[in-house]
């Protein structure tokens, strides 16, 4: 049967009927908007999930659906999904948020600690010993006066960039100095 020449509201009502090809064209019809509505809800990793739930939120809305209250069905439907994917979201992050907080209590007995390091003074000023004059500078400025990129740039007058450069070269001498 070529639905193409029926509009929704005859193709719903075929549906209502019992006709699955016409269920099976409202489901063609309707596959982007689902996918599409997934994807902005950022649920990709539950794709099929989500999918399979709003096929069958698809079935119910048609059998739902009332011509009398003047919407489209398209409307209608879209509406429905999205309620649905606010309710999944929001029960995935409710369980998240549980396993987040009990996940310490159930495990008690497994969660460790990391061992503390120590560090002598003296490693502290041999690794800052090893810092260039302009490095120097740039770790008083940002990381004992606790001043930002800019503020620095400006008391140092240089760019920003190179600030930047010399913040990275201080903590790839202080990572390879220490934590050896």
């Amino acid at each position: 049967m070529i639905f193409r020449n029926y509009n929704d509201f005859e193709i719903i009502n075929l549906v209502k009927e019992g006709d699955e090809e016409a269920f099976k064209f409202i489901v063609d019809k309707y596959q982007y908007l689902i996918a599409k509505k997934i994807k902005s809800f950022n649920l990709t990793s539950e794709f099929e999930d989500c999918y399979q739930e709003a096929l069958m939120i698809l079935h119910r809305s048609i059998m739902r659906f009332d011509e009398s209250f003047n919407k489209t069905f398209t409307r209608y439907f879209e509406a429905n999904v999205h309620n649905f994917l606010i309710s999944y979201k929001n029960k995935k992050m409710r369980y998240i948020n549980f396993k987040a907080e009990k996940l310490p209590i159930i495990c008690d007995f497994v969660v460790k600690e990391n061992d503390k390091i120590y560090l002598r003074d003296e490693d502290i000023y041999q690794t800052l010993s090893t810092l260039s004059g302009f490095e120097k500078l740039v770790y008083q400025a940002k990381i004992i006066e606790k001043r930002t990129v800019k503020e620095c740039a400006v008391f140092l007058s240089c760019e920003e960039k190179r600030v930047y450069n010399a913040l990275d070269r201080i903590r790839k001498k202080i990572k390879l100095h220490l934590m050896t």
